[in-house]
């Protein structure tokens, strides 16, 4: 595998004991940049109290990202209307050097995507991948066939 595809769902509104174990405290707040240059705190603007699907991509992966990109498409139009009101979708760069908003942005409008595409510095995207068991040190952009 080139790049590392995964997607991840969570249900963050059940005022349970588990939905504290995913808290701001375990993820931190870092700070995502948005296609469009919006600044988003990930834990209190993204996925507090939402169900989300978060997926890690590259924009020069030549692949996987693309067919995964495509797919989350045809869900966001099943999804509908509810995508961005009952379900959020989001596409997190795993190749900030490369992947600036512009980038980002000439990407998300290639494919029709309706989902925010999100950059951030290298270690607050290690940092997330880690927290989401998605970071294998042999996947990290794609240049380890």
């Amino acid at each position: 595998m080139r790049a590392l595809l995964l997607a991840i769902a969570w249900w963050l509104a059940v005022p349970t004991a588990s939905a504290e174990v995913w808290g701001r405290e375990y993820f931190g707040n870092p700070v995502l940049t948005t296609e469009t240059g919006a600044k988003k705190k990930f834990f209190d603007d993204l996925i507090k109290d939402k169900i989300v699907a978060i997926n890690f991509i590259y924009t020069t992966c030549p692949d996987s990202c693309p067919l995964e990109t495509a797919r989350l498409v045809r869900v966001a139009d099943i999804l509908g209307d509810r995508l961005g009101k009952d379900v959020f979708f989001y596409s997190i760069t795993i190749d900030p050097k490369v992947d600036t908003p512009a980038i980002l942005k000439g990407y998300k409008e290639r494919f029709g995507a309706r989902w925010s595409f999100l950059t951030g510095t290298q270690a607050d995207i290690d940092g997330l991948r880690k927290k989401l068991g998605l970071y294998l040190p042999e996947i990290q952009d794609g240049s380890n066939n």
